[in-house]
């Protein structure tokens, strides 16, 4: 009998989901939208296949969090137009909880037939969600986004939990670290909601070595250090999101101080050093060894470290803080 009241209203919620997206294409689908041109606008390489994907997901993101003139959300108002016409209490408390939705990225630690555990690598919350419908097609272990709603003591994901494989998870969660602190928002709650879909997008594509090419350096020796930078950190096995993160962190001391770059050799050798100093490197090297590499002493790797480290401090501490929280 307890089953049998499960399934009712799990169906009843998953009525209620279908419902409050007919809602939304009813009342709101020209901002829907044109909030989706120009979300095209910002993902990167979007093939015909992705965006048929990415409009559907886009859709469901855009209830929760998309943000209107006049209302607070299409979900909330969906709440209020439906609750007054919701006569079972139980199914009445679940909809009016869906106000706290929540957008999560992390890594599944359980998978049973009826429940999924996702553990957020942001915050470090595990949210535990229910299975139901046709989601059933999960491993743990596997690195998961989902945007949740309320379910009792559980949740429920609105409408799947979109999963990428686990040999990769470790280093996904990685970059989305990366990427909340160099976005310096305060709350990564906030900021998972936001960028939920541009995430999806962008973290499989972490895998992939960074271009440059449409980069304007300043200078040639400028290039020539990004250049050097990247080829030996793939040589040395590197991950590519610790490329980007260098890269990066090279470009913002080009901007800060336009440097002219008349030793290209002795920044790859500071770069080098410092950005292993920031994040777990598989050539894990001293100022000496690296210097080795690139002809030059000990002294000069620190000189150029400490160089490129005073311009480009604040981030990198606000990065050392995040891995270690």
């Amino acid at each position: 009998m307890l089953f049998q009241i499960k399934d009712v209203l799990n169906n009843e919620v998953l009525e209620l989901q279908k419902e409050v997206r007919a809602f939304a294409l009813t009342h709101f689908a020209d901002d829907m939208k044109e909030d989706f041109t120009d979300l095209l606008d910002i993902l990167e390489d979007v093939e015909p296949a992705e965006k048929e994907f990415y409009e559907f997901v886009h859709s469901f993101w855009y209830i929760l969090f998309g943000t209107l003139d006049e209302v607070e959300s299409i979900m909330d108002e969906f709440i209020h137009a439906k609750l007054p016409a919701v006569a079972r209490p139980r199914l009445k408390s679940i909809l009016k909880s869906w106000e706290d939705s929540k957008a999560v990225a992390g890594i599944l630690t359980e998978v049973t037939e009826d429940k999924a555990s996702i553990q957020d690598c942001l915050t470090g919350k595990v949210y535990n969600v229910s299975l139901f419908g046709d989601m059933n097609d999960l491993n743990e272990g596997n690195f998961a986004f989902a945007m949740l709603l309320p379910y009792g003591e559980e949740y429920v994901a609105f409408p799947a939990i979109f999963d990428l494989p686990g040999e990769n998870a470790a280093q996904f969660a990685d970059y989305i670290q990366y990427s909340f602190e160099d976005a310096k928002y305060d709350d990564p709650e906030e900021y998972l909601a936001e960028y939920f879909i541009d995430l999806m997008n962008d973290t499989p594509k972490s895998l992939a070595v960074p271009s440059m090419d449409n980069f304007d350096w300043p200078t040639k020796g400028a290039e020539q250090v990004a250049d050097m930078f990247r080829d030996d950190m793939i040589k040395a096995g590197e991950e590519p999101w610790l490329i980007g993160m260098g890269i990066s962190l090279w470009m913002e001391y080009l901007e800060k101080t336009g440097k002219q770059v008349k030793k290209p050799d002795n920044y790859v050798a500071g770069l080098r050093y410092l950005v292993s100093t920031i994040a777990p490197t598989k050539e894990n090297l001293t100022q000496k060894e690296f210097g080795e590499i690139y002809g030059i002493n000990a002294n000069r790797v620190s000189t150029y470290y400490g160089d490129i480290y005073d311009v480009v401090e604040k981030t990198i501490i606000e990065l050392i803080e995040s891995s270690n929280s």
